[in-house]
């Protein structure tokens, strides 16, 4: 599924970007997106499996579990790609690395990965250097039960939710022109269907840790109007 135009010397949209130090990837477009595919799926199994192995002194649901995998993963990207990305974003156009070339391959559905784009630039190294830690943490809270692990889900969560909605705006309103429109693949799976996880996902992720959190507020609330009504009576 290459596209290539004698126009250019890179696949990129729009055709007129000038990226005089682009180097064609080595590897192909399948061998990377097993790589990638393959080193999520590793990830998200090792840490479904060890959460499994806490059940016997804790009590974990699934949907928890599931909960654990998702932070993990998340960890693992924003820390790993997206912390590459933030690092060397000036280079990955005529590099080699295994992370370039999966930055240049989802390039040719966002073409702001490949010319250092300020919006990017910013937002993948504030998603590596907090988002990433801090998926890391909530996974943590989540597998020890730690009482802050709610407030950690949420702020992550919401980090992760604006973060990926500035992302899809302002390519709205750039007029979608770092991609060709419509395109199954690039367009489609790359920019859209993959980055709405960070939309959907968080937004649950929002919501679930809200109802904990207000059900443990009235929970305290109760609790005190219990005492005082004690006291009064007493």
């Amino acid at each position: 599924m290459e596209e290539t135009d004698n126009s250019s010397s890179h696949p990129y949209y729009p055709r007129d970007l000038l990226i005089p130090h682009f180097k064609a990837n080595e590897l192909s477009q399948v061998q990377l997106l097993i790589t990638v595919f393959g080193t999520f799926a590793v990830v998200f199994i090792a840490t479904w499996l060890y959460s499994g192995t806490l059940k016997r002194r804790l009590p974990i649901s699934i949907s928890q579990r599931l909960v654990i995998c998702w932070f993990a993963l998340c960890g693992c990207i924003h820390s790993v790609l997206e912390g590459y990305f933030g690092i060397y974003h000036s280079v990955i156009a005529g590099d080699q690395n295994i992370l370039s070339q999966l930055w240049k391959e989802y390039g040719k559905g966002d073409s702001r990965y490949i010319i250092s784009d300020n919006f990017t630039v910013c937002m993948e190294n504030i998603t590596a250097w907090f988002e990433g830690p801090g998926c890391f943490l909530v996974a943590y809270a989540l597998l020890n039960r730690k009482s802050y692990r709610y407030v950690a889900q949420m702020l992550v969560s919401m980090g992760q939710l604006y973060g990926c909605t500035l992302y899809f705006v302002t390519e709205v309103r750039d007029g979608f022109i770092h991609s060709k429109m419509w395109h199954p693949l690039y367009f489609w799976f790359y920019f859209v269907f993959l980055n709405m996880f960070w939309m959907v996902i968080p937004f649950c992720m929002i919501v679930q840790a809200a109802s904990h959190l207000i059900g443990a507020q009235a929970a305290r609330d109760a609790e005190n109007t219990k005492g005082k009504n004690s006291k009064k009576r007493k």
